[in-house]
């Protein structure tokens, strides 16, 4: 058993560092270049299809493989699953709605990356459910022997570093149509870094603590996903009523395979 305060500071570090350097770097690159919002959003695009397909497979692909048992494990994943979906696309669908020239929608950006940040954040919940257990239950003197060595630690620290870049081309897009300055991006950068990170550190606690199934949040992380792939893809396709050209989507379509690629080769360190 590794000590439970000696497990919580590591998992913090391995977490919010991360998680902060991918943010900071996206908005001050994103700020610096200029870059247009639709080649953001389909590298986030590219992510998200890695993402949902790990997310999935960690939720046991919604106990597919099992037919049509309708036992309590299948039904409560399907369940969550379309929760997860259902919950943050109906609140994301009402912030969406708001006039970008109201009063009331000045801290849409923030509201949204933060929903999104929530929704990305479910399956961490998980995350830090296994590495709470595993701490609490090893027979190894340090966390890195605890999950395979350096390449286990590596593979987490880019997850990390990635998904948190998915978050971040919401709230950049979104800060650009409403003019907000970079200051102020990266001052609400903060707030959005801790809503997508507490998620993992709740679970890790909890599952250091007692022996919790991190299935069922990787069900509901999956579908969140789902979610946040519609709220990605928007700025792609919202061009002013303008055709893509065909430069454009090339483009588009060499970003959105890079960060596929990106977090594929990030999960071949634990594999």
């Amino acid at each position: 058993m590794i000590e439970f305060s000696v497990a919580l500071i590591e998992f913090v570090l391995a977490t919010f560092s991360p998680i902060y350097a991918g943010m900071f770097l996206l908005v001050i690159g994103s700020s610096a270049t200029k870059i247009d919002s639709r080649y953001l959003s389909a590298y986030g695009l590219g992510l998200l299809f890695w993402f949902f397909f790990d997310t999935l497979n960690d939720a046991v692909q919604l106990d597919v493989n099992q037919g049509y048992r309708f036992d309590l494990l299948q039904i409560g994943l399907v369940l969550l699953f379309s929760i997860g979906f259902l919950v943050f696309t109906l609140l994301g669908g009402r912030l969406s709605s708001l006039n970008y020239d109201n009063a009331s929608s000045r801290n849409l950006p923030l509201l949204l990356a933060v929903l999104v940040g929530v929704g990305m954040g479910i399956h961490g919940v998980g995350e830090g459910i296994e590495f709470g257990g595993l701490a609490a239950g090893t027979q190894a003197t340090s966390i890195l022997d605890a999950i395979g060595g350096i390449g286990g630690g590596v593979a987490y620290v880019l997850h990390k570093l990635l998904e948190s870049t998915i978050v971040i081309v919401v709230f950049v897009t979104l800060a650009r149509a409403t003019g907000l300055s970079l200051r102020k991006q990266l001052r609400q950068t903060l707030m959005i870094g801790s809503v997508f990170g507490i998620p993992s550190l709740v679970g890790e606690v909890a599952g250091y603590l007692v022996p919790i199934n991190a299935t069922w949040f990787y069900a509901m992380g999956a579908g969140a996903a789902l979610f946040v792939v519609l709220e990605v893809i928007k700025p792609i396709f919202a061009n002013g009523g303008k055709e893509l050209t065909h430069s454009q989507w090339t483009r588009i379509s060499i970003a959105m395979l890079l960060g596929f690629l990106l977090l594929y080769v990030a999960a071949l360190f634990h594999s």
